[in-house]
């Protein structure tokens, strides 16, 4: 008996320290209506390791989808369908991040190897989403044409 009424004393304490614990925090503040979500950068890191898990599969497409639009301008999907079809790319062969960093709030920079090469590239918050930036010399490769890159990676040996 001696057992249950301390329980029963112990439990009403609890309930009556969580309520006034419970109180004194205020209500919680609604998010304003129109302001944006903060973007969140281990997202950014998320979207990295997909991107990269997609080239190193053969998912092109999938890849490609994942971009932001500088680089979806650059090449169409189905063109970078084709060149990595023609001039396929080691596949199987892993990325590795080796650092992310957050540049500002929109923007992560990943640096990245794969077997002995080793990069960096960007990823940035557009539109409510994080989106993978290819770099600058293969946006400019890109813009090229297929039949030019793909006659250029052949002459490099980097065709597979």
């Amino acid at each position: 008996m001696v057992g249950r009424r301390w329980c029963a004393r112990l439990l009403g304490v609890g309930l009556a320290v969580a309520a006034v614990g419970g109180c004194s925090a205020g209500p919680a503040r609604p998010a304003r209506a129109g302001t944006p979500p903060v973007p969140q950068s281990f997202q950014a890191e998320s979207v990295a390791r997909q991107e990269f898990g997609l080239l190193a599969g053969g998912g092109w497409a999938q890849a490609w989808s994942l971009w932001d639009s500088s680089g979806q301008q650059a090449i169409t999907q189905a063109d970078f369908v084709e060149l990595n079809t023609e001039c396929r790319p080691a596949l199987g062969v892993p990325y590795v991040i080796d650092q992310s960093d957050k540049v500002d709030q929109d923007t992560v920079r990943v640096d990245w190897r794969q077997g002995s090469q080793r990069g960096s590239n960007t990823v940035v918050y557009t539109l409510g989403s994080w989106r993978f930036v290819p770099d600058a010399a293969s946006l400019t490769a890109y813009r090229t044409g297929v039949d030019r890159l793909v006659t250029a990676r052949r002459a490099a040996g980097s065709c597979h």
